[in-house]
């Protein structure tokens, strides 16, 4: 998907604001109109508001009631059908999805500094619990998309997620300074 400029962003104080790993998620992403998506950890907002404009049904989530306050906002800013839940992960779900995104905490951190970025001591304790949960949620011929940096561990992931009857493929990624940001794909079977 192209990054819409024509989409309007509130932000709001201790949201995650879109980054270099919001813009790659959007771009990786291929929606269809009349998808059923589910997005974990909406944060603002700006990767549901694309799959809605789209054509998507989309359910966005977050743990964090100030991002779903302004995920809701940006909805309505923009003219733009999003449902928008307070969740953990997939607490409160029902249904399955052809899509399921999430941009996770993945940055490796021994202590729990902001719960936006800081996903434990490998940076995939988030990511292991999401994808013990997603399959169950998830259409048989349905995808997730997901971010990644190096710094979580590319082929740790892929262990992982074959582990649960995941393949992995990588649609994107940008070089940072200090780290690689990937878009991850991962298909049953």
């Amino acid at each position: 998907m192209e990054i819409d400029t024509g989409i309007v962003l509130e932000q709001a104080s201790g949201v995650y604001e879109p980054a270099e790993d919001s813009y790659l998620l959007i771009e990786s992403l291929m929606v269809e109109s009349g998808e059923k998506v589910l997005e974990i950890g909406s944060g603002t907002g700006i990767v549901s508001l694309h799959c809605a404009k789209a054509g998507a049904e989309v359910i966005a989530t977050d743990i964090s009631a100030d991002a779903v306050r302004c995920t809701k906002r940006n909805s309505e800013h923009n003219s733009l059908s999003v449902n928008v839940l307070r969740s953990d992960l997939f607490d409160g779900i029902h249904g399955r999805f052809d899509l399921i995104i999430f941009n996770p905490p993945y940055l490796p951190a021994d202590d729990s500094r902001d719960p936006r970025w800081s996903a434990g001591p490998t940076g995939r304790e988030v990511i292991a619990r999401f994808l013990a949960g997603a399959g169950k949620h998830l259409e048989p011929d349905g995808r997730i998309v997901l971010v990644l940096s190096s710094l979580t561990g590319l082929k740790e992931l892929e262990r992982l997620s074959e582990s649960l009857g995941f393949h992995a493929k990588i649609l994107g990624e940008k070089r940072l300074f200090f780290e690689i940001i990937y878009a991850v794909e991962l298909r049953k079977g």
